[in-house]
């Protein structure tokens, strides 16, 4: 009887993500963004406003944050939305300024490039 209330309730849709309110979340858009912030409120629509949001460009194994603030997310561009954790220095990877970044996309060939197609 005690595993009955350890269970958590099953919440469909966009309530699942009411488990993550108040938690840093990476969200990955439509158009290949990644967006990492606060999950401070949603809606029925998928819906995010985030606050303290930094839009991350990675390269290989190298990354560069721009801050944008508060930020709203349209339900229908989210691909994915998931908790990352409180470590601000991604595993592998290695901090440089944003140009680095694009000198390095540059470099890269149009085959190795990856492309959506919605």
């Amino acid at each position: 009887m005690s595993q009955q209330n350890n269970i958590r309730p099953f919440l469909p849709g966009a309530s699942s993500l009411i488990e993550q309110l108040d938690t840093r979340v990476l969200v990955i858009l439509r158009d290949g963004r990644h967006i990492l912030g606060t999950l401070r409120s949603l809606d029925q629509f998928s819906n995010l406003v985030l606050e303290d949001v930094y839009e991350r460009h990675i390269s290989g194994s190298k990354y560069a944050d721009i801050y944008l603030g508060l930020y709203i997310v349209r339900g229908d561009s989210l691909v994915v939305c998931g908790e990352v954790g409180d470590n601000e220095t991604p595993e592998g990877l290695t901090e440089v300024e944003l140009s680095v970044i694009q000198e390095l996309r540059e470099q890269t060939p149009k085959s190795e490039e990856i492309s959506w197609d919605f």
